[in-house]
């Protein structure tokens, strides 16, 4: 009889329990009381956001490409300007800033040109 190695089980579950707390805590700290109650699938969608990271001497940006949906794009701006208004600091002492990518809709803004 083999004796079963379950270390790797163990450290697994301890990085997943790591990861909830450390998505409950974001939750709980930087989105909108809307929000207070969120699970992990309705979380999900923002931490899957593309975008553009740039970093410079004093501070780190994250520019999120916005949503399809009007109201997750009214959550990501309330989410942004509250971590903007936090002012948090990552461990290297830069500040973290997030911002939502301007909507560029040609088309529409062509439209508006020709109306005005």
């Amino acid at each position: 009889m083999y004796e079963l190695d379950n270390r790797k089980d163990h450290t697994m579950t301890v990085f997943k329990i790591s990861l909830t707390n450390l998505v409950m805590w974001t939750r709980d700290h930087y989105f909108p009381q809307t929000y207070a109650h969120a699970t992990w699938e309705r979380l999900l969608p923002f931490f899957q956001l593309s975008g553009q990271i740039t970093v410079d001497q004093d501070v780190v940006s994250v520019t999120l490409r916005p949503f399809n949906d009007k109201r997750l794009n009214q959550d990501l701006t309330l989410l942004c300007e509250r971590v903007k208004k936090m002012a948090p600091r990552l461990p290297n002492g830069k500040q973290l800033l997030f911002a939502v990518e301007g909507v560029n809709r040609p088309v529409l803004d062509q439209h508006k040109q020709r109306v005005a």
